[in-house]
């Protein structure tokens, strides 16, 4: 009898410990949900797909309230111009001093941080220049990061998906690309013949 009592006990215990463990998980799914974003002290190795669409749903955000549209550009768009600088002539110069690279370069894999107060050109300049790489930021406006997020990916993949998530912000298309001769990337909404011919253009 008392190992039946026993087995009981051991039964019941599993049975709530199953429905809690349950229970917490669908908080934290809640939790996203409603807020878009994982609490800051979760372990973020497995929300890749969730911290870039994160950052697409902020954009979005702040682009559709009416109310709080101008507020929300002064504070989190950066108005820089248009380039001066050919971008052809930025690239034929850099692949004079430089060797060329793998075509298939993509950069390594590893967490790529985003934290607040920063830019998204800064912080893919600096994870492209770590790696060799100069970017070409050959768009008139940047971004300052609200919250922080991190995208597990390579270099292009996560220049890729930045490119994507700021895309419905500009009224033509925003291209994204990697030229291995010139050992650098390329963000623009107007691709030259060189770039569309010399580089790769960057896709999932």
């Amino acid at each position: 009898m008392a190992k039946k009592n026993k087995r009981k006990k051991s039964s019941s215990f599993s049975f709530w410990a199953k429905h809690l463990a349950l229970s917490a998980v669908l908080v934290v799914a809640a939790y996203y949900v409603l807020n878009g974003a994982l609490p800051s002290n979760l372990d973020m190795s497995t929300t890749t797909n969730a911290a870039a669409k994160g950052l697409s749903q902020f954009y979005e955000n702040f682009r559709n309230r009416a109310s709080d549209r101008q507020t929300d550009r002064d504070q989190f768009v950066i108005e820089l111009g248009k380039p001066t600088f050919p971008l052809d002539d930025a690239l034929a110069q850099r692949g004079l001093v430089v060797k060329p690279s793998s075509p298939s370069w993509t950069g390594k894999h590893s967490p790529r941080r985003f934290e607040s107060g920063g830019t998204l050109k800064d912080v893919l300049s600096n994870y492209a220049k770590n790696e060799g790489i100069e970017l070409f930021w050959y768009l008139e406006t940047d971004y300052v990061v609200k919250h922080n997020f991190r995208v597990d990916s390579n270099f292009v993949s996560a220049l890729y998906q930045v490119g994507r998530a700021i895309n419905d912000d500009f009224e033509f298309e925003v291209y994204t690309f990697f030229c291995p001769n010139h050992r650098a990337a390329v963000i623009t909404q107007n691709p030259t013949h060189f770039v569309r011919t010399n580089c790769r253009r960057l896709s999932k």
